[in-house]
């Protein structure tokens, strides 16, 4: 099921969530299919991450962002 969202604010890129995180692109896609990242919307032709999204997964407790 997709989840419903208004989207509001900035779209962040691959480059900008790897380096929001430093992670490398494959552990990025690695953690979204283990499901302990949010999975992007598809905009246009690419990928984007709302950055309401990434906030809401940065700002949860290190035990909830395994979950």
């Amino acid at each position: 099921m997709k989840k419903e969202f208004e989207m509001r604010g900035k779209l962040l890129t691959i480059k900008e969530i790897s380096e929001l995180t430093g992670w490398h692109k494959s552990t990025i896609y690695r953690k979204i299919k283990d499901k302990t990242f949010p999975a992007p919307v598809k905009y246009e032709f690419s990928s984007r991450w709302p950055e309401e999204i990434y906030l809401e997964w940065k700002n949860k407790p290190i035990e909830q962002q395994c979950e």
